[in-house]
């Protein structure tokens, strides 16, 4: 990458509209690069699409005077965004933008409930009710009401199509955000799992899934249970709905359904009831728990094993607590095969490296993805991690390095 186009693409990422501007007029041949992807960007994105996102009307200004095309959408390989991708949460950009001559598709129209348009679009052009927009999503992804959701199936839109990035129904994006359209596919037949179920408060539908398939009680949102067709996709839509490795009791407790909870507890075992509780953080509900079933520990499966080290990936020191103090073995391994003081470190979690630390988790353990020790995870997370800035990376250290590298 050239020199001027570095500095153009910081800029941009720093939002700074004078920057860009004297980066355009010192560099006119970074005109003809308006409508490719900038470095760095997020999803093949393009300089316009990021003063969007920034919502930086200046900045827009100065690239569209600079020869950027306002409809160009990102170059990502599921499906491109435009920028009214974006716009749709700041009704004044959407505004403008549309001023200066961005073209609505049918997705924009469908999310912003403009009921008329779109019923026009389609009857000029029927297959749009089919046509793809970003990450591959469909008109129905986009529905933000069950009278524009209802619109969209009576012409002929399918409840089951998924998109391309996350191989996701309309249903599995609306069900945290849009739950009363989710609960409206669901009664009009869409695919339906057991996390589904638990989030919309379904308890008739959660005690059939569980008569005629009672191992259902473990469909967590993880790749074993949804698995994806393209290498490239990103995951289940549920990762960022519901949360990477939920299982049906968490999701019951968390949208606040506790006949379904209980429902779903009654049908566990013991140890997933124990794993749910200590997830749960409910203290009086471990207790109980462990009186009940005292050698659970002893019997966790692989796939309780490995709540551990989910726990601590989510930062969950009380969680990682409640699991110890239950005796989980502090050496199970979750994603990318690394264990819980893998993820603790990486996070800058003091506390939690203490405890496992404390409850014999091996400071040297090695075998994850990259071949790595808790100290190099921490180091790398110190500098590029989710909590860089808000993590205690310097009393994490300080532990790993005093620690023998069991």
């Amino acid at each position: 990458m050239s020199a001027p186009a570095d500095t153009l693409a910081a800029a941009i990422k720093t939002n700074d509209t004078a920057a860009v501007a004297r980066a355009l007029a010192a560099n006119p041949e970074l005109e003809a690069t308006l409508d490719a992807p900038f470095p760095g960007g997020a999803f093949g994105q393009t300089p316009l699409l990021a003063a969007v996102a920034h919502e930086n009307r200046d900045m827009v200004d100065v690239l569209l005077r600079a020869g950027a095309n306002i409809n160009q959408k990102s170059h990502w390989w599921a499906g491109g965004f435009h920028v009214l991708d974006d716009a749709w949460r700041t009704p004044w950009m959407a505004s403008y933008l549309i001023g200066r001559g961005a073209v609505p598709e049918i997705h924009h129209l469908v999310r912003l409930e403009m009921v008329e348009e779109v019923r026009r679009m389609l009857a000029e052009t029927p297959a749009l009710v089919h046509a793809r927009g970003g990450d591959g999503q469909l008109p129905l992804h986009f529905a933000q009401t069950v009278a524009m959701a209802d619109l969209l199936i009576d012409r002929g839109a399918d409840m089951n199509a998924r998109d391309v990035d996350h191989e996701s129904t309309a249903a599995q994006w609306m069900i945290r955000d849009r739950p009363e359209v989710a609960r409206s596919l669901a009664s009009r037949g869409c695919a339906t799992d057991i996390l589904m179920a638990s989030a919309l408060g379904r308890a008739d539908v959660v005690a059939r899934m569980l008569e005629s398939d009672p191992k259902a009680i473990r469909t967590a949102v993880n790749p074993v249970y949804f698995p994806m067709q393209d290498p490239r996709a990103g995951g289940s839509i549920y990762i960022w709905t519901l949360g990477a490795n939920k299982t049906a009791p968490i999701v019951a407790r968390e949208f606040g359904h506790d006949e379904v909870f209980r429902l779903l507890m009654d049908a566990a075992p013991a140890t997933l009831q124990l794993a749910v509780a200590c997830q749960a953080g409910d203290e009086d509900l471990v207790k109980r728990l462990r009186e009940a079933h005292p050698d659970a520990a002893a019997t966790l499966t692989p796939d309780d094993r490995r709540t551990l080290a989910e726990s601590a990936q989510r930062n969950d020191t009380k969680a990682v607590r409640l699991m110890l103090e239950a005796g989980w073995p502090a050496d199970a391994r979750g994603q990318h095969n690394a264990t819980p003081l893998h993820w603790a470190a990486y996070n800058g979690n003091a506390e939690m490296t203490r405890l496992l630390l404390a409850h014999g988790a091996p400071a040297g353990a090695r075998g994850d993805d990259y071949d790595g020790t808790p100290l190099d995870w921490a180091q790398h997370g110190a500098r590029n991690g989710e909590h860089c800035r808000t993590g205690d990376y310097a009393g994490t250290l300080a532990l790993l390095a005093a620690a023998k590298p069991t």
